[in-house]
């Protein structure tokens, strides 16, 4: 006869029952763990993980929409006599803003597009790669990214914002440039 168990399992019917039970068991004297418990501090380290990832993003956005502002200055400057050209040829401040900003915007569109794709092809990869360890040592197949059409659709959006609001400035520059000054600029 086995007078001493070093471990237990118990199994309740329905997870309502679940805090009951720990806590008979914990009168007893018992240590208690649960998948529950486990769960919820896998949550929390993944929880951690996305703020993490989310400050990460917010300063790539930053430096990006700082490179998006550099690349379209620079692309003022080279571009001041074919604008100074477009002007004497009857176009408007309008159309040379709308220029500017079209092209900020499908930059942004462009990159936003890049990030998604290569954050799938990323995410694809990690879940191939957990999912072949997993199987190999007993495990379930897991899918720990998900990409919900809705946040794909806010990433593009918010990339065209960036690209929009960071190409404002030299599109308005560019608007103002004087013709006859623009034509002269080598």
């Amino acid at each position: 006869s086995v007078e001493r168990f070093e471990q237990a399992r118990v199994r309740v019917e329905k997870a309502d029952y679940l805090d009951v039970v720990r806590a008979q068991l914990i009168e007893r004297g018992l240590t208690v763990t649960s998948l529950s418990d486990t769960l919820d501090q896998a949550n929390k380290v993944f929880h951690t993980i996305q703020i993490v990832l989310g400050l990460f993003g917010a300063v790539a956005l930053l430096v990006s929409a700082i490179g998006m502002f550099n690349t379209m200055t620079v692309t003022l400057l080279e571009r001041t006599n074919e604008i100074g050209i477009m002007r004497a040829i009857g176009a408007s401040t309008k159309d040379i803003r709308a220029i500017f900003l079209g092209e900020a915007t499908v930059m942004g569109f462009l990159g936003g597009l890049a990030g998604i794709v290569i954050g799938i092809l990323a995410g694809v990869l990690t879940n191939a790669t957990l999912n072949f360890f997993a199987v190999r040592f007993g495990g379930q197949k897991v899918s720990l990214f998900l990409y919900p059409i809705w946040f794909l659709i806010t990433i593009v959006a918010v990339s065209m914002l960036i690209g929009l609001i960071t190409g404002y400035f030299p599109a308005r520059r560019a608007a103002k440039l004087n013709p006859l000054q623009a034509l002269r600029y080598k």
